[in-house]
C-alpha cells in the first residue's frame, strides 16, 4: 500500500513542478495603473478646453442643452422673465459656439464654475430685447 501512495505523491509533485516551471516561463505581466480621472468640466477652463475638441463636441452640446433647459425651467418656476433670449434659428452647436467664443474673450472668468460662466455668457451673447 505504501508503494501506490508514494507513486501518487510522486505524480502530484511532478505535476506541481511542471506547473510552476510553466508559470515562471511566461513573461511577467506589467502592473496596470488605474486610468487617471478625467478632469471635471464643472470648471470653466476645463469646459472650454474640452469643448474645443471635435470628438467632445456632441457631449458638450448635450451638457449645454441641459444647462439652458434647466435655466429656462427655473425662470418658469420662479415666475421670472427670461434672463437671455436665444434665437430659435440657431442650432445648439451654433449657440454653444457663440458661448465658447464669448468665454475665449472673457478669460477673467475662466476659473469660475462652468454654470456661472455659461450664465454670464448667455446673458451677454443673447440679451432679451
Amino acid at each position: 500500500m505504501k508503494k501506490p501512495l508514494l507513486a501518487g505523491l510522486a505524480i502530484v509533485a511532478a505535476l506541481s513542478a511542471g506547473s510552476v516551471a510553466a508559470q515562471s516561463a511566461q513573461p511577467a505581466q506589467p502592473v496596470q495603473k488605474a486610468p487617471a480621472a478625467a478632469p471635471s468640466i464643472d470648471q470653466a477652463d476645463v469646459f472650454l478646453k474640452v469643448c474645443q475638441t471635435p470628438e467632445n463636441l456632441d457631449a458638450c452640446v448635450m451638457y449645454f442643452a441641459g444647462y439652458t433647459n434647466g435655466a429656462l425651467v427655473q425662470t418658469l418656476i420662479d415666475k421670472q422673465p427670461p434672463r437671455y433670449c436665444i434665437p430659435s434659428s440657431l442650432t445648439r452647436k451654433d449657440q454653444l459656439g457663440a458661448v465658447l467664443a464669448w468665454m475665449k474673450g472673457h478669460l477673467q472668468y475662466i476659473l469660475e464654475p462652468t454654470g456661472a460662466v455659461l450664465y454670464k455668457a448667455l446673458i451677454s451673447t443673447f440679451p432679451c430685447r
